[in-house]
């Protein structure tokens, strides 16, 4: 039986909300040591995906010349938040989800993490990384 989300998933998530201050994202991604997570709602409903390439992204926009400072900028946490640049559209499997096809998901539309739900329930998360250590050897 080929190997499914199930199998490799990481079912201890961390989440934020929408009104998460990106300064306080930026910190649980060093702190943590991850590149992005779901986006859930106060009543713990699944509503986008965030990434320290959104993150990025805005500081780029933000800050064009950032490339020639050492100065990182400083947010109106008031004003920045997560749901400012998450994206809303998650890509979801369920549980039995060949890791194949995540696979292929993943490759074609230029992501690296998928959600594992069962119905409205956030089970797990399935990355690319997760995907790279069952890959058959070479040689």
């Amino acid at each position: 039986m080929p190997l499914a989300a199930r199998d490799v998933m990481t079912t201890e998530l961390i989440t934020v909300t929408p009104g998460t201050p990106l300064s306080e994202f930026a910190r649980i991604c060093a702190e943590d040591n991850i590149s992005g997570c779901p986006v859930t709602r106060a009543d713990g409903v699944l509503c986008g995906i965030v990434t320290k390439t959104d993150l990025l992204r805005r500081l780029l926009d933000d800050h064009p010349r950032l490339g020639s400072t050492r100065e990182f900028p400083v947010w109106d946490e008031d004003v920045r938040q997560v749901g400012d640049i998450m994206t809303e559209v998650v890509l979801t499997v369920g549980p039995k989800t060949p890791l194949a096809e995540i696979a292929e998901r993943m490759a074609r539309d230029r992501i690296h993490r998928v959600v594992v739900m069962d119905g409205d329930k956030m089970l797990g998360l399935v990355t690319s990384i997760d995907l790279l250590a069952h890959f058959p050897k070479a040689g």
